[in-house]
């Protein structure tokens, strides 16, 4: 619902429209302050907001930003520079951080712990993710740049930051690496089993984080950490609303919505 941006108040009147290069916009005015605005999420950007859809959706498949600038001209015969996909993507950042950090309701008491490894900028580095086997959204993610305790450690504290209230973790499911059981019982105490596979016939086999680290097929080179952090959020927030219905119907999502077009729109044709 349209709030008042100065004062947060429902209490709105209709106030004609205002039009601009992007199309006609319902304008308001409210009853409390006498503020007049638009309920327009893109005011000042001259980008239709196909064209930053378009270019979101291309840029978290892992295509090169220059390939995407060339594609929107030919596509939307609009022509735009490198510099403004990344003001579109760090304009949007913070709504994809939103979904990031909101708690998992109804998620498994059983976890899937796992990390790969990153090139950023040549040198060495490692993500890290937690997945649910409910749901089959991840639970919590981080990036570092070494694999020792305390980065195992801090991969658990990300992940425990979603669980939602009275929720218990009972088991955790991973590799053989010497400093998981350790990480685990110094988190959250002797009261959180470990579970180490014994390989791939295994009913508790590691196949379903596996599968996620299929995104390094369609990642871009990253320069720095900050970059791939920008990249991870938006590529996470798009994986939970996928594969999550909690996720998917939350506020932040559609008011992500509203602003860029994310997966395409399910029409049922009644015969």
């Amino acid at each position: 619902m349209t709030t008042c941006p100065e004062c947060g108040t429902f209490r709105l009147w209709k106030y004609g429209f205002r039009k601009n290069k992007r199309g006609n916009f319902q304008k308001f005015r409210c009853k409390s302050c006498k503020t007049q605005f638009i309920d327009d999420d893109f005011l000042w950007m001259q980008t239709p907001k196909e064209v930053v859809a378009f270019a979101i959706r291309h840029w978290r498949r892992g295509y090169r930003p220059s390939w995407i600038v060339e594609e929107i001209e030919i596509v939307f015969g609009i022509k735009r520079s490198v510099y403004a996909l990344f003001y579109w993507v760090k304009k949007l950042l913070p709504l994809f951080k939103a979904i990031n950090d909101m708690p998992l309701c109804g998620i498994s008491q059983r976890l899937h712990w796992d990390y790969t490894y990153l090139k950023i900028n040549g040198e060495d580095a490692y993500l890290w993710a937690l997945k649910d086997i409910i749901k089959k959204c991840t639970v919590g993610w981080i990036i570092t740049t070494t694999r020792g305790l305390e980065d195992a450690k801090a991969s658990l504290r990300a992940a425990s930051q979603h669980f939602p209230v009275s929720y218990q973790l009972k088991e955790i499911v991973s590799d053989g690496e010497q400093s998981f059981p350790r990480a685990i019982w110094e988190t959250f105490d002797h009261s959180v089993k470990h579970y180490r596979y014994k390989g791939f016939k295994d009913k508790k086999n590691n196949n379903l984080i596996e599968e996620l680290w299929r995104l390094k097929n369609h990642i871009p080179e990253f320069r720095t950490i900050e970059q791939a952090n920008r990249f991870f959020t938006i590529w996470f927030a798009f994986y939970n609303i996928k594969k999550c219905r909690e996720v998917k119907e939350t506020s932040q999502t559609y008011k992500l919505r509203n602003m860029i077009k994310i997966e395409p729109v399910l029409t049922i044709q009644v015969l």
